[in-house]
């Protein structure tokens, strides 16, 4: 029946087939038709409910997905956004850090480390500013990232300075393997040989031999210089005594010698002597001037 209650007419061959069926005996025409449509019901029930089942089934892998997604999402949030471990000293601070794998690192003042203690065993990796020294346990890579150079060994004790731009390495046991951040020039250095970067090459020249001590000087509180500029001599002053020094010289002067970490007053006397300076207090700062 159309919208407008007229009767509409079957198309002629189906017509033609319902006239034609013949109805089962003991049946009225009416019953006949009316099981044939209730079989047809059933079956379209059954195709409901495999729908239905594919549904679920497609249902069930979705949760399986949002499980598993939630899983990764979780390892890596543990594992890159979890257990970050700083450690950083203060001027005038030395301090010896214990990482997972036993590798012991000493840092000179003013100085920071990181590594992550979650995925140690998989990325031995530490980033450093300022300077330290590292005794590495045997085992994978182990990695010093700083901003000017990476350094990569196995097991070995090197030591690495970063400040202002300039990386120093210097290996004191084993094999260190160091190469330049932004040149990737790489060189590879044994016992008794030392590296510097400054900006962008890796200086590997200039690589030479030296003394053949077992650690670096800094950590018996020895502080040598050979032609150094005199204002980073005053830094490393500053640093290792938490004082704060005003230079009112001429700054571009050198300075070859040493100070020792024990003494702030015969530590300058060290330094200015041979350079015919002076230095006094004013107030909490030290002034250093000519004679």
């Amino acid at each position: 029946m159309t919208r407008d209650g007229k009767i509409e007419r079957l198309p002629e061959n189906i017509e033609r087939l319902l006239d034609s069926y013949k109805v089962p005996a003991g049946k009225m025409r009416s019953e006949a038709w009316e099981a044939i449509f209730e079989k047809i019901d059933h079956k379209n029930f059954e195709e409901d409910s495999k729908g239905r089942v594919i549904q679920l089934t497609l249902t069930r892998v979705a949760v399986a997905s949002s499980v598993l997604v939630a899983l990764m999402l979780t390892s890596y949030i543990y594992l890159y956004r979890m257990g970050n471990v700083h450690v950083q000293l203060a001027r005038g601070e030395h301090g010896v850090v214990y990482l997972p794998d036993s590798s012991r690192v000493t840092l000179n003042a003013e100085s920071k480390i990181t590594y992550n203690k979650n995925r140690w065993f998989f990325d031995r990796s530490v980033s450093l500013t300022g300077e330290a020294l590292f005794e590495v346990s045997k085992g994978r890579r182990f990695k010093v990232v700083t901003t000017g150079a990476t350094t990569t060994v196995l097991g070995t004790v090197f030591n690495v300075f970063s400040r202002n731009g300039l990386v120093k390495v210097t290996c004191f046991e084993g094999k260190v393997k160091v190469v330049a951040t932004n040149s990737k020039s790489q060189t590879l250095l044994t016992k008794g040989m030392e590296a510097k970067t400054m900006g962008y090459a890796l200086d590997v020249n200039k690589t030479q031999t030296t003394k053949a001590e077992s650690k670096p000087a800094w950590t018996n509180n020895e502080f040598f210089f050979q032609n150094a500029p005199l204002s980073a001599v005053i830094e490393e002053l500053e640093r290792q005594f938490n004082a704060d020094i005003f230079l009112n010289t001429d700054t571009s002067r050198f300075y070859t010698g040493y100070f020792k970490r024990t003494n702030l007053d015969e530590a300058l006397n060290l330094v200015c002597i041979p350079l015919d300076l002076k230095w006094d207090y004013s107030g909490e700062i030290i002034v250093i001037t000519s004679k």
